[in-house]
């Protein structure tokens, strides 16, 4: 099966996290014009930059900054095919444990920063009655996780947003999708403790970590014309059974 995206134009947020970077770099290949907003890791905004994805830095925990982005990008680029929203962070402490602003910060970028991106580039999408927006969800929102009440709660958020973006944006010709990986090899995940990945690949039928090359290869694959009539729905990328 062949995936272009030639011809489409494509902003990622969360662009220099190991599944942003991964989807761009399939995109790329692709065909596709591509777009990412970051907010730190300016070494691999320089790399992507030399592969020719537009980069923009953004803080996409402020809505004003979230919607500033999208306006940036559709001045440069005209239209947008498709958002992808891959910004993430986690501040994993037990609830008794959990400050107001670990709570606070994890909310903010997850679901602030997709709601005020989402808001930012429907209109656009509606108005050429064609667009898709993408948001990797996790597992956690799924069946939650000791100690992420924070990030259980914004990706269970991320999934029932997604839901209902997609029933008020299909009258459009806009579809809206959730993506979920399991425990990904990742910046984010470099800081659990050893016991946490063997739990997960104890939880694996499989018996293996996620991989971020497979995640963005799905993303690809999901925007691409091969999956046309595909919206609100949550796609569990994988080998746990929950």
């Amino acid at each position: 099966m062949v995936v272009t995206l030639e011809g489409k134009k494509i902003l990622a947020t969360g662009a220099t996290g190991a599944i942003g970077r991964s989807f761009l770099e399939h995109a790329l290949e692709a065909g596709a014009w591509t777009a990412g907003a970051y907010h730190q890791s300016e070494g691999e905004a320089v790399l992507l930059r030399g592969k020719g994805v537009f980069m923009l830095q953004a803080d996409l925990r402020d809505r004003l900054k979230a919607r500033n982005l999208i306006q940036e990008v559709l001045r440069e680029c005209g239209s947008l095919d498709a958002l992808v929203y891959s910004a993430g962070n986690v501040r994993d402490r037990t609830l008794l444990k959990m400050t107001d602003e670990e709570w606070d910060d994890v909310l903010r970028l997850h679901l602030e920063g997709l709601y005020a991106c989402a808001q930012a580039v429907l209109p656009s999408m509606k108005a050429r009655r064609s667009g898709q927006i993408v948001a990797i969800a996790s597992l956690s929102g799924l069946i939650g996780r000791a100690g992420q009440a924070n990030y259980s709660a914004a990706k269970a958020g991320t999934i029932g947003f997604i839901k209902s973006l997609a029933r008020e944006a299909g009258r459009f010709g806009v579809r809206a999708n959730a993506v979920c990986p399991g425990f990904v090899d990742s910046r984010m995940t470099k800081q659990a403790p050893p016991e946490a990945w063997e739990r997960a690949k104890a939880d694996s039928a499989l018996g293996t970590i996620s991989t971020a090359q497979v995640v963005g290869s799905f993303v690809t694959w999901l925007l691409s014309e091969h999956a046309e009539g595909i919206t609100g729905q949550v796609f569990h990328l994988d080998s746990r059974i929950p």
